[in-house]
């Protein structure tokens, strides 16, 4: 038996509920709450008994209550989906550890890694037209440019199709992008943190300058760090560092957070040497055409 969350609002005892009376009602039927729990409390309240009894049922029989209770068990099949998922993460050899590899052949990289959603650190030199010793500024003078967005104090990003991009010719591992141009650049001022987000698309973070440790958290996780800044006690993630050299794939769904102890720089690409296009994901659901409405009774 589930109990009734007890904290009601105030209630008429005759006539009709109030309309908080009623949301309670409606908001414990979805959670799970039994009938006669509900009515005991409203009972409690000093609700009649008849009122209580035909209030809860007049709620639980509501065709808005029932489009709700079925929106709300698919959630709860979904979340169990992906507790699953959890579980099976936890058994796996080394869950909080991003593989990493001196080399990766292009096909290893994508049947491995990038069509199975998994993470994978790879040393790789970016190559650019700037010197070493001139990099960090010119990445500095860019990350200050009008069109950077600021994503945390001392944290920002350079968006695709920005002016100051031309400014960089990159050359990109072979076989893992397709454009030599970035699709954007992470510069981050020393001690920058940059709270919990998601991957909207699969990204490959190169890093240019500095150090960068990142907390990734598996796309399974969606529904415990949801709305979270950091990354809640009891969640799988995984932690990593990035050194000038190193590329990060990291994979769409995929939430992370990252520290910049010393500031750093990443260019990122989205546009993968695959067959089909790059996926993109967005926490907030899109709007659907309606279900079919269901047929009139005849007679």
């Amino acid at each position: 038996m589930t109990d009734a969350d007890t904290r009601a609002p105030g209630a008429r005892t005759t006539g009709s509920l109030a309309p908080e009376w009623r949301r309670w009602v409606v908001e414990n039927l979805l959670r799970g709450a039994e009938h006669d729990d509900l009515v005991a409390v409203l009972e409690r309240s000093g609700v009649d008994t008849s009122l209580a009894r035909a209030a809860v049922r007049a709620e639980a029989e509501d065709p808005c209550y029932l489009g709700a209770a079925r929106a709300v068990a698919m959630q709860r099949k979904l979340e169990g989906l992906l507790d699953l998922y959890a579980d099976l993460h936890r058994q796996s050899a080394e869950p909080t550890h991003v593989a990493r590899h001196d080399a990766l052949s292009p096909e290893d990289f994508f049947e491995r890694y990038y069509f199975q959603n998994l993470p994978v650190v790879v040393h790789a030199t970016v190559l650019t037209n700037a010197a070493s010793e001139d990099m960090g500024s010119l990445l500095a003078t860019l990350a200050r440019e009008s069109s950077a967005t600021s994503v945390a104090p001392g944290a920002f990003v350079l968006p695709p199709g920005s002016s100051g991009l031309s400014r960089i010719t990159v050359h990109a591992p072979p076989g893992l992008v397709t454009a030599e141009a970035p699709a954007g650049l992470w510069w981050d001022e020393p001690g920058a943190q940059v709270p919990l987000r998601p991957s909207r698309r699969n990204t490959l973070v190169c890093q240019v300058r500095g150090h960068r440790r990142l907390q990734l958290v598996p796309a399974h996780a969606l529904h415990r760090v949801l709305g979270a800044a950091s990354v809640p006690d009891g969640v799988p993630r995984l932690e990593v560092e990035l050194s000038p050299g190193e590329l990060l794939l990291l994979p769409v769904g995929w939430w992370f957070a990252h520290h910049s102890p010393e500031g750093g720089a990443a260019l990122v690409f989205e546009s993968f040497a695959a067959a089909e296009p790059n996926v993109s994901w967005t926490p907030r659901p899109e709007s659907r055409e309606p279900t079919p409405p269901p047929r009139s009774p005849v007679g």
